[in-house]
């Protein structure tokens, strides 16, 4: 059992440093962890694990048993957050706002060229961090399910942070502004542990955005959230209202600190 433990500990300690270079590399400040794969999957919408088993496909079994889900998360620079929803005399400046939309684009290329190295390094499955361009494309947000996997639940599995009051994962440091992707391997890591939410009373991200406000209200606030972001004709699909106050104006605000 020691043995064991000790090749987890290893094999952790080795991802790790191979993240904490990549990071150097490009120049940016990250997270990483480690979810169990079973505990992830339970966690999923039907369509979700259907899409979880066509991209394990015969080794899904084997990934139940002893899999895990290793979540990179790579965190915003401050500079960029503060370019979301910035106002002159009332007008929105689209295009400080575009700034930020642009940096969205980046970290997702990042993550996936860092997920699909993990994959071919350690041995695995890569999911990249997003599918962009894929809002105007669809109807209604639920036909984004089927298409992808949720990374928040793994990064929340892996203890990288707690599920916020507007769904996004609020790391320690980092708060909410950080971007994920995950790899699907079978390489015995340590897993981390699942967060319970420190938001308390907090109501920053429900302040500043009126759909979150009602969420509880609403028949499905991510449809009411899509249509938002395709009417503000950003450069990417993205609004970034809740994570700005999140970091500016939450009760951890002193506590944040990106780079």
């Amino acid at each position: 059992m020691a043995q064991e433990e000790l090749e987890r500990e290893r094999n952790t300690k080795r991802i790790r440093q191979y993240f904490q270079q990549y990071l150097v590399k490009i120049h940016y400040e990250g997270v990483f962890g480690v979810a169990n794969f079973n505990s992830v999957y339970q966690e999923l919408l039907p369509i979700q694990q259907a899409k979880f088993k066509e991209l394990c496909q015969l080794q899904f079994q084997k990934f139940m048993q002893q899999g895990s889900i290793i979540s990179v998360g790579i965190a915003y620079p401050e500079s960029i957050i503060d370019c979301i929803n910035v106002r002159y005399n009332g007008i929105i400046d689209k295009a400080r706002w575009n700034v930020y939309a642009r940096e969205y684009q980046k970290l997702n290329r990042l993550l996936n060229d860092i997920s699909r190295d993990f994959a071919t390094h350690f041995g695995g499955i890569s999911i990249p961090a997003t599918l962009e361009g894929f809002a105007n494309e669809v109807n209604h947000v639920e036909e984004y399910y089927g298409h992808t996997i949720s990374h928040r639940v793994g990064a929340e599995y892996a203890g990288l942070g707690w599920r916020g009051k507007n769904e996004l994962i609020v790391h320690e440091q980092y708060s909410c502004a950080l971007r994920f992707a995950s790899i699907i391997t079978t390489l015995p890591l340590l897993q981390g542990i699942k967060k319970e939410s420190l938001c308390g009373n907090c109501r920053a991200c429900l302040e500043a955005c009126s759909i979150l406000k009602k969420k509880s209200h609403l028949k499905n606030y991510r449809e009411n959230c899509r249509k938002y972001i395709i009417a503000l004709e950003l450069d990417d699909e993205v609004c970034g209202k809740c994570i700005w106050a999140c970091y500016r104006q939450s009760i951890f605000k002193d506590q944040f600190c990106l780079k």
